[in-house]
């Protein structure tokens, strides 16, 4: 019974994520691990439960979350035609590497440093969100840059707990992809980068001396259950309300608050010492 009072507190700010990341999903086709693993991490530092790395368990959580979320989205855009088979073939292994890497990266990092580069992708991805995809050539590169710019989206976003989508879309659109198209082929990769992560959390937080119950390394599951839950109600709804209202005056909301977000994370991250890691 106590374990399970340990995240009573929890239980709104959980479902609340989850709806929240859920509708964004559906309206913005972003992916929810972008505004699941602040507000998780805020929420596990503010409830007063003690744990040394809440950075680290709202990633791995988040990945644990995309899991099911991409595996759906996916086999919806492939449904409709969405999905570049040969991208999946020439990026996917690439991605995979990166992923699989990125937890073990994590773990040598403590939770002020992982908060600064949270932060500080946030920044880059809000700017993105800002400004209009430039075709820079037709079809993706040879085979070293192309395996050099899927490792580093597999790693980045297995490090940081997001689906990749907000690195894959753009590099698919500058590379000449219809968005939908971009969209949809990110949503498969987007499980490339999940399953990998996911596991190399559970595996890399082993012995983490986590004061949490119901981990598994550093995925926490009642947060991989009520925010995944919630999000699959959610999801429908901004699926339906995309038609409806001004994207792309949302997206520019949207990007702000990703922004004033990252920036709080990123310089929390710096003035607790997160750069340490890097300065020495």
């Amino acid at each position: 019974m106590a374990m399970i009072e340990q995240f009573l507190p929890l239980l709104l700010p959980l479902f609340f994520t989850g709806l929240l990341s859920g509708f964004l999903a559906g309206l913005l086709g972003v992916g929810g691990g972008i505004v699941i693993v602040p507000i998780l991490a805020y929420a596990l530092e503010a409830s007063g439960i003690h744990t040394a790395m809440p950075m680290h368990v709202a990633v791995a959580s988040s990945l644990a979350i995309i899991v099911p979320t991409s595996l759906i989205s996916a086999r919806t855009h492939l449904a409709l035609g969405n999905i570049d088979q040969q991208v999946i073939r020439l990026l996917g292994p690439p991605i995979f590497i990166g992923a699989a890497s990125g937890a073990f990266i994590a773990a040598y990092l403590d939770n002020q440093a992982l908060k600064f580069i949270f932060g500080s992708l946030a920044v880059l991805i809000g700017i993105s969100f800002l400004l209009r995809a430039v075709i820079l050539r037709q079809g993706l590169p040879s085979f070293l840059p192309r395996s050099v710019i899927g490792v580093v989206i597999g790693t980045i976003s297995s490090l940081v707990g997001i689906g990749g989508g907000s690195l894959s879309v753009p590099v698919l659109a500058s590379c000449g992809w219809e968005l939908r198209r971009a969209v949809g082929t990110s949503a498969l990769l987007g499980l490339f980068i999940a399953i990998p992560g996911m596991i190399s959390f559970m595996i890399a937080g082993q012995g983490a001396g986590l004061s949490l119950s119901f981990t598994i390394g550093y995925v926490w599951a009642p947060a991989v259950i009520i925010i995944a839950a919630a999000a699959f109600l959610s999801a429908p709804y901004g699926a339906r309300m995309s038609g409806r209202i001004n994207k792309d005056a949302l997206r520019r909301v949207f990007a702000v608050f990703l922004i004033v977000v990252g920036v709080r994370l990123a310089l929390s991250g710096y003035g607790g010492g997160g750069l340490s890691w890097l300065l020495g």
